[in-house]
């Protein structure tokens, strides 16, 4: 992946990304994760944003306009074990074969398709929760991802975000626009909810700020 890349190698993968992401309209992600979700929430009374929505929606939603099946449960798996201080488990590694399968070659053009879902499942998901829950309880919205990790000369290393949530720079994030875009749709369709309770459960992890459920019911 680029992300965990440096020099040329770094520079060739990124732009893989940014190639790939260029042929993709965020006005249509934005549209499209509005209806999936609109449909998926039309006869629902309560559900779980982040488990069923604020995941599958965007990764779902962005794998069929990179031209994949739908591969959000494969991508929430990798997404859990991707980064390098994490070994990944015999589902995680499987996971990863059927996404590979899924781009019909074991090269960098699959490898830039695969790490869009994956780098786009936890951060979305984290936008929308937590714009949700803002303003649901009106609070104020929580940035998702505090930190990223970058490897150099095989060490890992922890960049902290705070004030710049897609980062800066030559390694920004490409897919800012696009991440906006789904999360500004999947919380469009999601007008009329409430919580059912005002108390959430948070993600532990310490790179990220962002529910780890958030139960909703409509009015």
């Amino acid at each position: 992946m680029a992300r965990f890349s440096n020099g040329a190698d770094h520079v060739r993968r990124r732009a893989l990304a940014v190639d790939l992401l260029a042929s993709v309209d965020a006005d249509s992600l934005r549209d499209k994760a509005f209806s999936r979700t609109y449909r998926f929430a039309a006869d629902l009374t309560v559900v779980d944003v982040m488990a069923e929505i604020a995941r599958p929606v965007p990764v779902g939603v962005l794998a069929s306009a990179l031209g994949l099946p739908a591969v959000s449960a494969e991508v929430a798996l990798v997404a859990a074990a991707y980064h390098p201080h994490v070994t990944p488990g015999a589902d995680a590694e499987a996971a990863l074969g059927r996404l590979i399968t899924a781009c019909g070659a074991a090269d960098e053009l699959a490898a830039a398709r695969i790490g869009l879902l994956v780098q786009a499942c936890d951060a979305t998901a984290g936008l929308i929760g937590n714009e949700l829950f803002a303003a649901l309880t009106g609070k104020p919205a929580e940035q998702p991802v505090l930190a990223t990790r970058r490897r150099v000369d095989g060490d890992d290393v922890t960049v902290s975000l705070a004030g710049t949530p897609f980062g800066a720079g030559p390694r920004a994030c490409p897919g800012s626009r696009h991440a906006l875009a789904l999360a500004a749709g999947v919380l469009e369709a999601l007008r009329g909810f409430r919580l059912t309770e005002r108390e959430t459960t948070w993600v532990s992890a310490p790179n990220l700020r962002m529910p780890a459920v958030l139960w909703v019911t409509r009015d």
